[in-house]
């Protein structure tokens, strides 16, 4: 008669993922974010880009 620790989210969607699960969305979510900026570099030239970026974070204060 040991003691059960009942938890909710044992069997179900909500369970903790193994290691393997954030491996595949972390690699497939960077490679999707580089992909991205590569087609954007190479679509518009690179002081456009610095320029849009100075200007977004100069707005913000």
């Amino acid at each position: 008669m040991g003691i059960e620790n009942e938890n909710i989210i044992d069997d179900t969607a909500l369970e903790f993922p193994r290691a393997g699960f954030w491996a595949v969305h972390l690699i497939g979510g960077s490679l999707l974010f580089f992909l991205g900026m590569r087609y954007a570099v190479k679509r518009v030239p690179m002081p456009i880009i610095a320029y849009r970026l100075l200007r977004s974070l100069t707005r913000r204060w």
